[in-house]
């Protein structure tokens, strides 16, 4: 498993050989910061609007509902829909070499992304499936390619909060949803919104896509294909955690609402719970990213105890109690049980230096898959056996998530691809 136990040890370790790596950068060139801060934003923006389909989707429910004469299974199949669509996308950026570079790929990425709104918008109930299904595909895709920009681009220093960044940005996405609402559906319909964030992604795409052949002359050519990377337990692991933990935060984010309510809490307070547990949920991705940037915490053993975490707040929501009680619980379930997204896709890319895109592409198939299955299950158990059922079985899964992380061994040393260029794999001892 790693020896969390000695992190403390081994983490001034790795601080020495991070700060002797950024010294090396910085005298190099003394450009690697700017580029890394602009590579962290770049690939914020693009999670957010690769986000929309999905989290449109769920703003404009029932303005859709009302207009197709859909019920809640129809926007049920839609979600799932897009995190299938994800799981192939994951899939297919594994399994093809591209050698074209990362920053075409997120513009491609956000001009793909605005056809799919097009066609959701305007051509009637297929075309919104279709629409979705397109923006997931799209957004497994470079899910992979963004994590490995972010490690390419940022120094080791600050690559923890770059994927925290990133993973934040998706929370970000459900308050773009939530706030176009009330300011373009209400007045102008749900289609409006639709359109209006093609148009949005189009206008991030453009700019970036020209600048990009217009320097490419004094640039590096294309990236070249990465080393081969087998799938191995460390890999496995980390896909059965996400695919778990993605079951507890999509599960969490369609159905506490209606939890709380059902316990005794007014919509008021239900929903400012929501609100409140999703800007926690921001804040732990950003926080956990600074905190092992910063040397002062394993990542893997902050990994597990976030899982944990949110498990004990499953336990608090599945006992009920009361509003405070699932307060409480909403607030540890959506901080510990949805916060580890960040630090997932960072330990993964971290543990396999130069092949971060095929690494994360694995544990993002898990948090695809966890997407699409995990509102289903619980919506069925919720009918089937009650609220409490519910979330017992969302502990379950947490804790399970807990203990895979936990129980991890190191990478095998073949992971290592055998380059001189290669830095120390000191980061192996981190998680």
């Amino acid at each position: 498993m790693g020896r969390d136990g000695e992190d403390g040890g081994d983490d001034q370790d790795t601080r020495e050989g991070r700060q002797g790596r950024d010294g090396g950068d910085r005298a190099a060139g003394g450009r690697r910061r700017g580029p890394g801060a602009a590579a962290a934003v770049s690939v914020a923006l693009i999670t957010v609007l690769t986000s929309l389909p999905l989290f449109l989707v769920g703003a404009t429910s029932t303005l859709v509902n009302r207009e197709l004469g859909w019920d809640a299974g129809d926007t049920g199949l839609l979600l799932a829909a897009y995190w299938l669509s994800s799981l192939s996308g994951a899939y297919l950026s594994r399994r093809v070499d591209t050698p074209v570079s990362a920053e075409t790929t997120v513009g491609s990425a956000a001009l793909v992304t605005a056809v799919g709104l097009s066609v959701a918008a305007w051509c009637g109930g297929w075309g919104l499936a279709l629409g979705t299904a397109l923006g997931g595909l799209v957004y497994g895709y470079t899910q992979p390619h963004t994590n490995s920009l972010l490690m390419q681009r940022c120094p080791p220093s600050a690559q923890g909060f770059a994927f925290g960044l990133k993973q934040a940005a998706i929370p970000a996405s459900t308050l773009v949803g939530s706030l176009a609402v009330p300011a373009l559906a209400v007045p102008y319909g749900w289609r409006a919104v639709f359109t209006a964030s093609a148009v949005v992604c189009v206008a991030y795409a453009l700019p970036g896509l020209v600048v990009r052949r217009r320097g490419a002359a004094g640039r590096r050519g294309p990236a070249a294909p990465a080393p081969p990377l087998r799938l191995n337990a460390h890999l496995i692991g980390l896909a059965v955690a996400g695919l778990c933990g993605a079951m507890v935060g999509n599960a969490l984010g369609g159905f506490l609402i209606a939890s709380g309510v059902h316990e005794g809490m007014a919509l008021t307070w239900a929903s400012l719970l929501a609100a409140a547990g999703s800007t926690t949920n921001i804040a732990v991705r950003l926080v956990a990213g600074i905190v092992v940037d910063r040397g002062r915490y394993a990542p893997r053993a902050l990994l597990w105890q976030l899982y944990l975490a949110g498990a004990v707040g499953t336990l608090l929501l599945a006992v009920g109690g009361g509003p405070w009680v699932m307060t409480v619980g909403g607030l540890l379930a959506f901080g510990g049980g949805w916060g580890w997204a960040g630090l997932l896709h960072y330990v993964a890319g971290a543990a396999f230096p130069g092949r971060a895109a095929r690494a994360t592409a694995v544990t993002q198939m898990g948090v695809s898959l966890g997407g699409a299955t995990g509102p289903m299950l619980f919506g069925l158990l919720v009918d089937h056996a009650g609220w409490g059922a519910a979330w017992l079985m969302l502990t379950a899964v947490g804790t399970v998530a807990a203990v895979v992380v936990r129980l991890l061994r190191e990478p095998p040393d073949t992971a290592a691809p055998a380059t001189a260029a290669a830095p120390p794999s000191t980061t192996h001892t981190r998680k």
